[in-house]
């Protein structure tokens, strides 16, 4: 495969990934989290997947499979960092109510920072890197704790469409 290819391909798998990675269990990620989905937005998205389960499937299989004989422990956590967020990002912005969807693709995606953000730090040697990773994990701890407050207050409100 050449890098070109790789290149084009990779965000294609990327946006792909989708339910399956979430399907009806969590996959862990980084040091030992895993990027859940609130019960709010499970009630939302049930029944949304829009058919695409085979495919991200294949999709997930095959970005696994991507040059990962190649890369460093830190790229290998960045991968799975990503991967682990993928499914339950996009499972989230399926819920029917634009504002619950928003909220609950942000969710995995701001665990995602974090996962990724621990992966960094694992192989940081340079103290800014270490410290923008730090900070990282507490903003995004802090913004997860915001939407799910959000999230809890609000979602029978916007109706669970």
């Amino acid at each position: 495969m050449t890098l070109r290819t790789l290149a084009l391909a990779l965000p294609l798998a990327l946006g792909l990934t989708g339910t399956a990675l979430a399907g009806d269990h969590d996959h862990g990620s980084m040091a030992g989290s895993a990027v859940k989905l609130p019960e709010a937005c499970k009630a939302a998205v049930s029944g949304k997947d829009g058919g695409m389960k085979d495919m991200q499937s294949h999709m997930s299989q095959a970005m696994q499979s991507m040059g990962s004989g190649q890369m460093s422990e830190t790229q290998k956590g960045l991968q799975q960092a990503m991967m682990s967020m993928n499914g339950p990002m996009m499972q989230g912005m399926m819920a029917g109510d634009p504002d619950v969807a928003w909220i609950c693709a942000m969710i995995p995606h701001h665990q995602g920072a974090i996962d990724m953000a621990r992966a960094g730090l694992k192989g940081a040697d340079n103290p800014e890197s270490k410290r923008l990773a730090e900070k990282t994990i507490k903003e995004q701890e802090q913004s997860i704790k915001e939407l799910t407050a959000w999230l809890d207050k609000n979602a029978k409100k916007e109706g669970q469409q």
